[in-house]
């Protein structure tokens, strides 16, 4: 938020209200407490293979709680709670979600959201990989200094489940705090997000061998409150992806699948 400078007569400016400070914060962190959040993931994407072009849309709705709580003088520890998850699909039968209902991933970082480790529940479907790795990466990682113009950059590196395969994955991400607004009456930074990744990898799906290769951009914002609440976010990633099928006594199939995704955070009462 601007906060700008009226020149008033000095009759008015007595009876004026002092305009607002813009919000300006040292060592914040995330506070202990629970919040409950909605997060809303739509995507629109083709594939394009020998057998043809295909269009497809998927939807998640999701209701997650989360606890965070101080687990060491340096790590929190936040707990992920699904209260409920839909998918839809347009591609064919959605996959079996109903053992991530009320499954508990338990995540440590630093008390600015640095990933250290996330632990999922056993059993839950592999093709769940991508959104069960973002339930346990949920809370944004920023700087304690957070004040308007602040800027940083973060290179993150690890492995992701991707459709059952392990996948190696680089992200850089590009973040500025571009002021502050008010959500349901409460005061949040605004830090913009752009990021860029790639991640590369082989396994099976379904007893079939292959590789798989991804890149995308995505930008981005969400909102942190002086005190260390995360107030939501929303995002805008677009998603190349290349599969080759190991044939082995055929030639090699490639599949290639590009994707937009929108994806809204809201923290709710």
């Amino acid at each position: 938020m601007t906060v700008r400078t009226a020149r008033l007569s000095a009759a008015l400016l007595f009876a004026a209200p002092l305009a607002a400070a813009p919000l300006h914060a040292q060592g914040v962190e995330y506070a202990t407490g629970t919040t409950k959040y909605r997060i809303s993931t739509n995507a629109k994407g083709s594939q394009t293979s020998p057998m043809g072009n295909a269009d497809f849309q998927l939807g998640v709705q999701e209701h997650i709680t989360v606890n965070v709580m101080k687990h060491a003088k340096d790590t929190v520890m936040a707990t992920m709670t699904v209260d409920s998850i839909a998918f839809q699909s347009s591609a064919g039968p959605a996959p079996d979600v109903s053992k991530v209902t009320g499954a508990h991933f338990v995540t440590l970082m630093s008390p600015t959201g640095k990933f250290y480790s996330s632990k999922a529940p056993d059993g839950i479907d592999p093709a769940l990989g991508q959104i069960t790795d973002g339930i346990g990466r949920f809370l944004p990682a920023f700087r304690g200094n957070v004040a308007n113009g602040v800027t940083w950059m973060d290179t993150t590196t690890g492995k992701v489940s991707v459709q059952g395969m392990d996948m190696d994955r680089t992200s850089v991400s590009n973040y500025k705090v571009n002021g502050d607004t008010t959500i349901s009456g409460e005061k949040a930074f605004r830090v913009q997000r752009i990021t860029t990744s790639k991640a590369a990898g082989s396994g099976s799906m379904q007893g079939t061998p292959m590789t798989m290769e991804t890149s995308g951009t995505g930008t981005g914002a969400f909102f942190i409150t002086p005190k260390g609440v995360f107030l939501g976010s929303t995002s805008t990633d677009d998603v190349n992806t290349k599969i080759t099928v190991l044939a082995q006594n055929a030639q090699n199939v490639e599949i290639s699948v590009k994707q937009n995704v929108q994806t809204k955070v809201e923290a709710i009462k």
